[in-house]
């Protein structure tokens, strides 16, 4: 029950500030408590081998990673950026094949499916797989959708009245948000730069809701702009905050003091550079969100699976 009610009060928490002030909410708790959320379950992660049928496996996820790496940062490789959807379209399905809860039919032709089944994608749903598999499974559909499932299979684990109040404050909130909002207004003008890297997020979201120009000022300045922003920044928010809040339950803080250190060298360096070189900060950010985004992958389908065999994963 005290996880619980301390969950209601981190989503009502994030509700606020998203609301308050939804892109600097987000700028910051991006900045500042995403880099801590990634290294800390990355290593949960690897403690549990990453929740592979085999952790020998866990090549197929880190090589597209390193390749994924290499096409955003060198610009030599800047013309082999449309594959990008497709490695992580390809680690999405390899995390099907091996999650710990599939049924053991690994065989290799599994691979082999994969790469076929990402081509033909690539080439007839071209748009559509580009906005799925680049856009909106590293971003929302992993901290809106995943989290609410893993509030829903927590609900189906214990069946406590708290849980189920959990999971309605948070889709109510999400849809508070999503329909009201305070004011439309930049605190600062700093804020529209820095937030243009992500903008892509914003600009797919309103051509999906009807809008089929999407200039600067709806993002920033409009109504639905700053409600579609307000979801935004809370469901980043939340996403972070209930990590951290479920410490005592799946104990990712037990870990070697060695790495505990190292964990938090390099969140204190990765802030550090996001606040001395944007550009360059952002870049180290991004690999390191899709990293964890990634290695999750197994996690997400073993919960999905196991969602109505009473088990939880986090």
């Amino acid at each position: 029950m005290n996880i619980d009610l301390l969950n209601i009060f981190l989503i009502l928490f994030s509700g606020v500030l998203a609301f308050i002030c939804p892109f600097e909410t987000f700028l910051i708790v991006y900045a500042f408590l995403g880099p801590l959320h990634y290294l800390t379950e990355i290593n949960w992660l690897q403690q549990r081998n990453y929740f592979l049928q085999d952790k020998t496996h866990v090549y197929y996820l880190f090589v597209p990673l390193f390749l994924i790496g290499s096409i955003v940062y060198i610009p030599t490789l800047a013309q082999l950026k449309p594959t990008i959807p497709f490695l992580i379209f390809f680690t999405f399905l390899v995390s099907i094949f091996n999650s710990k809860e599939n049924i053991k039919l690994y065989k290799n032709w599994k691979f082999i499916l994969s790469i076929g089944i990402g081509i033909v994608a690539t080439i007839y749903f071209k748009e559509y797989f580009k906005t799925v598999f680049s856009l909106f499974l590293p971003s929302l559909i992993h901290v809106f959708i995943f989290t609410g499932i893993f509030i829903l299979s927590g609900f189906l684990k214990t069946k406590n009245k708290w849980s189920l109040i959990t999971l309605i404050v948070f889709l109510a909130t999400s849809l508070f948000l999503l329909n009201f909002n305070w004011k439309i207004f930049l605190s600062e003008v700093d804020i529209l730069s820095k937030y243009q890297s992500f903008e892509k997020l914003n600009q797919t979201l309103l051509i999906l809701l009807g809008e089929t120009h999407t200039p600067e000022h709806i993002i920033y300045f409009s109504n639905l702009g700053t409600r579609l922003m307000q979801f935004i920044a809370f469901a980043y928010t939340y996403h972070y905050l209930n990590w951290f809040s479920k410490t005592s339950i799946i104990q990712w803080h037990k870990t070697t003091k060695v790495k505990i250190y190292a964990i938090i060298l390099i969140w204190i360096l990765s802030v550090l550079l996001y606040l001395y070189n944007y550009k360059t900060g952002l870049y180290w950010l991004y690999l390191l969100s899709l990293t964890h985004v990634i290695l999750e992958f197994p996690l997400n389908i073993t919960s999905v699976k196991s969602l109505f065999k009473g088990k939880t994963y986090q």
